[in-house]
């Protein structure tokens, strides 16, 4: 099974609400985009919309993922939650009114093929090269990782109008 160590864990997430007007579809897309453009694969695990009286609520879960190396993979888990959606018209188009929240947890992911889960000596070959042979290398992609989760918050939070945050 594949080892995993959280950067943002899911107890202590990355979140922005706000209760603004803005394009559900063009927040979506935004996300996609720079997905994209960073090598992310994106996978939607799940997709549920209901409509109320008090307006559309929706929730989207993605699960992008990038392979790093051959043992490791990068992955942020995206929970988006829409609340009370009501259509409005402006001068730009129809857009949406209410409330978002978007949450933000990232891991990596090693050994993700499970190579070295085939018995005890190889599990313990994994957890010796894990800290002493490319424990250095782990770190600079936990950075890598943790600035990536960041920087897609931060673009986030742009697209919705608010201040960035910098990382600790």
């Amino acid at each position: 099974m594949a080892e995993i160590e959280f950067i943002i864990p899911p107890n202590k997430p990355l979140k922005v609400t706000v209760e603004s007007v803005f394009s559900m579809h063009d927040l979506y897309r935004h996300i996609r985009k720079w997905l994209d453009e960073h090598k992310y694969v994106t996978f939607e695990k799940d997709y549920r919309e209901v409509a109320k009286e008090s307006g559309k609520s929706a929730a989207i879960k993605l699960a992008p993922w990038r392979k790093v190396d051959d043992y490791t993979k990068f992955c942020i888990d995206i929970k988006i939650k829409f609340k009370d959606l009501k259509e409005v018209e402006t001068r730009s188009g129809i857009l949406n009114q209410g409330e978002v929240s978007v949450k933000f947890e990232s891991f990596l992911e090693k050994d993700y093929e499970n190579r070295w889960e085939n018995n005890f000596m190889t599990r313990f070959i994994r957890s010796l090269n894990d800290h002493f042979f490319i424990s250095d290398k782990l770190e600079g992609y936990k950075a890598e990782l943790r600035d990536d989760t960041y920087d897609l918050f931060n673009e986030i939070k742009s697209f919705l109008g608010l201040h960035r945050i910098q990382k600790p």
